[in-house]
């Protein structure tokens, strides 16, 4: 039984919570597109501004193997649920419908160059003369203000600066970028949910509200127990690979087909049932293991018993075996695993589209699982220009 069979009342006259709300979303790539997508699928409408011809940049990416020119996949995974219209913001009667539009928009987002939309007179100050309520958030790399606010950011650049490829990597190798775009994806979320604070500000107050939004203050503020050491007595956090600095045994194995399992088997009240399960009780009382801080200690000596254990039993074995004991385990699935895991299948975390152009297009679903709401839509990415006669 899925969560809406089981949970969803429809306790609302309105299906999404964000059914009713306008954003006027001039942003492209990755962070702003992302938010947006996020408030579409929750029901806002979300009317895309793109370039003459080109349109977002991420409509031009390569191509992927066997697919063809019409195929905009790198623009499909953060743009379902959305409206384009093409406007040259260059263009004074462009810019006037541009303008136009902001007045009844409940939301702006934009995430270009600082100093770019008031070069324009797009900006918050400006056009919140006309829109008192209305919300306009900024997402870019540094910030409309600071020292490095005119720096070009990507995701990796803002990875480094914020201290994140540091603590990134194995012990005894060189700093490394996440696999995932976190820079950006943080800007997102952080975009995304100031919005709504705003926005239930709103409800209270009437009045709008400008968000200056840094990925770099973002990716920043995740740091979290990351950085307790370092904020009580000065240690600087340092890479650990796969392991947890403050608990052992943690980190990945490999196992017997090959495949590996991480685990998180650092609790001295879990220490003699995870042995057990090992097949070594006599783990249990070792001196030299006795304790969560004695196994930190001596991470590297337990590290060369463990290891051949896991190699004995192929990995899914491991995860059914230590599971039934309360240890946190997972194998460490790839994407195409992870896609195919019978839990993501029953939480529907694959959403399929029908496009026009590409037909059945397989995206990536949002994680919200609301009892009174419906919690996506199913719009596809949209053409380019798709909308130009509704606005």
């Amino acid at each position: 039984m899925t969560f809406e069979k089981q949970f969803h009342e429809t306790a609302t006259d309105r299906p999404f919570p964000l059914e009713g709300v306008r954003i006027l979303d001039f942003s492209h790539v990755l962070s702003g597109p992302h938010c947006t997508m996020l408030l579409g699928d929750l029901g806002a409408e979300v009317i895309k501004v793109e370039r003459p011809a080109v349109g977002d940049e991420n409509r031009r990416m390569r191509q992927f193997q066997g697919r063809s020119e019409k195929d905009q996949d790198y623009f499909y995974p953060m743009n379902r649920n959305k409206k384009s219209i093409v406007l040259n913001l260059k263009d004074p009667e462009d810019l006037a419908r541009a303008i136009t539009l902001s007045k009844s928009a409940d939301v702006v987002v934009e995430n270009f160059t600082p100093g770019a939309m008031k070069k324009l007179g797009l900006d918050y100050k400006s056009l919140s003369r006309e829109n008192p309520s209305l919300i306009y958030c900024s997402i870019s790399g540094y910030g409309q203000t600071g020292p490095y606010r005119n720096r070009k950011a990507y995701d990796s650049i803002i990875q480094a600066v914020a201290g994140v490829m540091s603590i990134t990597g194995e012990s005894d190798g060189p700093p490394l970028r996440s696999g995932l775009m976190f820079a950006d994806l943080s800007g997102a979320m952080y975009g995304f949910s100031s919005i709504l604070v705003s926005l239930y500000a709103r409800e209270k107050t009437g009045k709008g509200n400008y968000i200056d939004l840094s990925m770099a203050d973002a990716l920043l503020s995740l740091y979290s127990t990351n950085a307790a050491e370092y904020l009580a007595i000065g240690k600087v956090p340092s890479r650990a690979g796969s392991e947890n600095p403050g608990r052992s045994p943690t980190g990945s194995y490999q196992c017997k087909d090959d495949r590996f399992v991480q685990i998180m088997g650092g609790s001295n009240a879990l220490w003699p049932n995870f042995c057990t399960a090992l097949g070594k009780p006599e783990l249990i009382d070792d001196p030299r293991f006795s304790s969560n801080d004695l196994r930190i200690e001596n991470r590297k000596t337990l590290r060369k018993i463990l290891s051949p254990l896991f190699r004995q039993k192929p990995a899914l074995e491991w995860v059914d075996r230590l599971s039934e004991v309360g240890l946190p385990i997972a194998p460490i699935n790839s994407l195409a695993d992870a896609m195919d895991d019978p839990h993501f299948k029953f939480r529907q975390m694959e959403l399929p589209l029908e496009h026009p152009h590409s037909g059945r297009i397989r995206t990536i679903n949002n994680p919200f699982r609301f009892s009174s709401y419906e919690t996506w839509r199913s719009s596809p990415p949209p053409l380019l220009g798709e909308h130009d006669d509704d606005y």
